[in-house]
């Protein structure tokens, strides 16, 4: 995988994703795992968003930050290309850019987040009544 691509064969999400955070809520309560997904798809949203900005202003701190809360929130609700998408920016904000193209990354990053958003309000229709 390029550090600004997504593998386009690869799930956005792997499938049973939500299988560990349904066990981890419990399965018989719909409307928390609603509210999981609603909170991962606003906070993401919200964290892509800032991302352009803080590497426009070279705030790598902030950047890493992002890019490192994103990586572990992605991994639990599966969407695992967008987690490795993050790992490798979050390393190269780390060291202030100096690994490869930002800015390629960030773009990899929006694209990747728009197909895991995708998915998840799949998987969320699955559990509105």
């Amino acid at each position: 995988m390029s550090l600004g691509g997504s593998l386009s064969d690869a799930p956005a999400i792997v499938p049973n994703a939500l299988q560990s955070v349904i066990e981890m809520v419990g399965g018989d309560e719909p409307e928390i795992i609603v509210e999981l997904i609603d909170t991962y798809l606003e906070d993401s949203s919200n964290q892509v968003a800032q991302m352009t900005p803080m590497l426009a202003a070279g705030d790598w701190v902030t950047l890493r930050r992002i890019a490192h809360s994103m990586k572990s929130s992605s991994a639990t609700f599966g969407a695992m290309v967008l987690s490795k998408m993050c790992e490798a920016l979050e390393h190269n904000a780390k060291d202030g850019g100096i690994h490869g193209d930002a800015a390629v990354q960030v773009s990899g990053v929006e694209r990747e987040h728009v197909r895991v958003l995708e998915a998840l309000r799949g998987e969320r229709t699955k559990y509105v009544e």
